[in-house]
């Protein structure tokens, strides 16, 4: 499995990811779901990873939410000064038709999973933890609520 990491010109790598993805669009099943969410964005970089009128509406409005707290580095309404000590309060966002990868310094992790999560469920969305120890995905589960739909156990890697 490739790692699905952030890539952008002229921004320090990131360690924490999260994405947003399109519940209709994701498979349910674990490893279909890993494949899929890897493959959409393998070659995702340059100006066409930067659109946001490329997602679904609802992953447009879950990146709009998200950036009132981590606006997105590449933004050119906020200054982005990688000696600033609030540069962890930015993100670099990534597209897709059917997910948005969100990246995070380590420093905002509990803070953007918090957000990411009050954002995921208020429009509608999938959250997967990428960098997370369990990397966790949360759907609308068969019982019809948001909640964790699978993460790792002991014998399956981690995916980011």
């Amino acid at each position: 499995m490739a790692y699905v990491g952030a890539h952008s010109a002229g921004f320090s790598p990131v360690a924490y990811d999260l994405y947003a993805f399109d519940l209709f669009a994701a498979p349910r099943d674990r490893y279909d779901f890993l494949d899929w969410i890897s493959r959409s964005f393998r070659s995702v970089d340059g100006p066409l990873g930067s659109d946001p009128s490329r997602a679904t509406p609802a992953l447009q409005d879950w990146q709009r939410d998200m950036a009132k707290s981590f606006p997105a580095a590449a933004d050119p309404h906020h200054a982005f000064d990688p000696d600033n000590a609030n540069t962890s309060k930015n993100a670099n966002y990534r597209f897709v038709q059917g997910a948005v990868q969100a990246s995070f310094e380590w420093e905002s992790a509990g803070t953007a999973l918090f957000r990411a999560k009050k954002a995921a469920q208020a429009r509608g969305v999938g959250l997967f933890e990428a960098s997370g120890r369990d990397a966790t995905v949360w759907m609308i589960s068969s019982r019809d609520r948001w909640e964790v739909v699978h993460r790792n156990d002991d014998t399956q890697r981690n995916f980011g």
